[in-house]
């Protein structure tokens, strides 16, 4: 039995505790979830109290979204809403969802901004040289591989390249008939009724795009439940908003074309925008020694063999960084840092040289670097 007097010493002693328990509750900690998607990885970090955001929850609905982006507009899927376009008779008008319609509309600008240097209906040659769905669909009819097998990690992912891809350079014929049914004009966009025309054999690959748009989404997710302090990642595009949980910014490690062996190329602090990279030296073959990259050049229908190994961008959306980027891999480090601090977009360049790499960046993204 506990007496009086003990007992005006224990219930302020419990009420001490009970407020400490809700002062650790409340208190935003650091919260962290990955997965795998889109034929990569993806991570989750953010900012929240220990009750108002369960990890469980905000994790399978950020699955979900990006589940979403995938089967709609992945080229792998037969069944998606891309490849429904992709296989329909030419000159005729396929619904798909108004997403779709509004990335091919922001992909035709970047086309248009690079004079066809950026195309979404590069497919024929992404496939012909084998780095697209056709070459994958192939192997899975012959049983070589199946969804699942393909890493994504390197050095691990550019052995499974080297082991697994055609390592033969098309014919030159080969080239130019696959060249023949490339061309973005030749997609009818009809906004209004949310349809979109081949008006010749195209094959539209939404890869450049479609990824970092599959992190925006994610992040849309992420603030619709009411979290805003967040970095979301998938296969290296990233997203950041708000701050970290102990009130310090979101920064971002930059591996580059070293792939780690000399430690991180820069540390970017993106503030809330999105930052994304393409790069040569995770998706290439090689063939006597010269490499080929999956990064294709849709005016010569050949890999793009300029000096420049990366190119790191800062934009309002993962969806337009990671245009951007590969439309810079293209243009190379010359031509494309003119054009960057013409039009003012934010890109780091890493090229190649005699002793290694060098980086150039335009003007836009010097903030961006840690001092």
């Amino acid at each position: 039995m506990i007496s009086r007097t003990a007992k005006r010493f224990f219930i302020p002693g419990l009420a001490l505790l009970l407020v400490a328990v809700f002062v650790v509750s409340t208190r935003p900690k650091l919260n962290m979830f990955n997965g795998k998607i889109m034929g990569t990885t993806y991570s989750v970090s953010y900012a929240s109290t220990l009750f108002d955001h369960p990890l469980d929850k905000v994790s399978k609905t950020v699955h979900n979204a990006l589940a979403d982006v995938d089967q709609r507009m992945s080229t792998y899927k037969l069944d998606s809403e891309l490849m429904q376009v992709n296989q329909a008779p030419v000159g005729k008008a396929v619904k798909v969802s108004k997403d779709i319609i509004d990335l091919v509309i922001e992909a035709r600008k970047i086309s248009e901004l690079s004079d066809g240097a950026y195309d979404i209906t590069v497919g024929p040659l992404v496939n012909l040289w084998g780095f697209g769905p056709a070459y994958w669909h192939e192997q899975n009819q012959k049983g070589l591989h199946n969804d699942d097998e393909k890493p994504v990690n390197a050095p691990e992912f550019v052995q499974w390249m080297i082991d697994k891809y055609p390592g033969a350079v098309p014919s030159p014929e080969a080239i130019a008939k696959a060249r023949a049914r490339v061309g973005y004009q030749f997609l009818k966009v009809d906004p209004s009724n949310a349809t979109l025309t081949r008006t010749k054999d195209l094959f539209i690959d939404l890869s450049s795009i479609a990824k970092g748009y599959g992190v925006d989404q994610a992040a849309a997710a992420l603030r619709s439940m009411g979290i805003d302090n967040y970095m979301v990642e998938v296969g290296g595009e990233v997203l950041v908003k708000g701050k970290k949980h102990d009130g310090e910014p979101w920064r971002v490690a930059v591996i580059g074309p070293e792939m780690g062996q000399h430690g991180v190329s820069a540390i970017v602090y993106p503030g809330n925008k999105a930052l994304a990279t393409s790069g040569d030296y995770l998706n290439f073959f090689e063939v006597e020694g010269k490499r080929y990259s999956h990064t294709i050049n849709p005016k010569t229908g050949w890999p793009e063999a300029k000096r420049v190994a990366e190119v790191a961008v800062v934009a309002d959306t993962v969806a337009q960084a990671d245009a951007l980027a590969t439309m810079f891999m293209v243009l190379g480090d010359k031509e494309g840092l003119v054009l960057a601090n013409k039009e003012g977009i934010a890109a780091r360049f890493a090229y190649y040289t005699d002793n290694g790499f060098e980086t150039v960046t335009s003007e836009a993204f010097k903030p961006y670097l840690a001092q």
